[in-house]
């Protein structure tokens, strides 16, 4: 495995594990006060852009579509957390 493969397979295994540590305090807490829809949504659109630019540019690549695609489900997980754990 060369250099450029194991920056990438770091990257991401950090860059999607990040959201988990934010889904595992809302639910031990039971509350998701402190987090925005907005921020989620925004990282939402962002995933989908990226993911949308890396096919039109026809990007090789498995890193760059599994980061795109684990994010994308990373968010939507996020914001049904939210929803979920959100004061009524």
């Amino acid at each position: 495995m060369d250099m450029a493969s194991v920056y990438g397979l770091v990257f991401t295994l950090l860059f999607n594990v990040g959201p988990l540590f934010q889904i595992l305090n809302i639910v031990r807490s039971g509350c998701s006060a402190n987090n925005s829809y907005g921020l989620w949504i925004c990282g939402l659109l962002g995933q989908l852009c990226v993911l949308c630019y890396y096919v039109e540019m026809g990007t090789n690549g498995m890193f760059n579509y599994i980061n795109s695609v684990m994010g994308l489900l990373l968010c939507i997980v996020m914001i049904m957390i939210i929803w979920v754990y959100r004061k009524k």
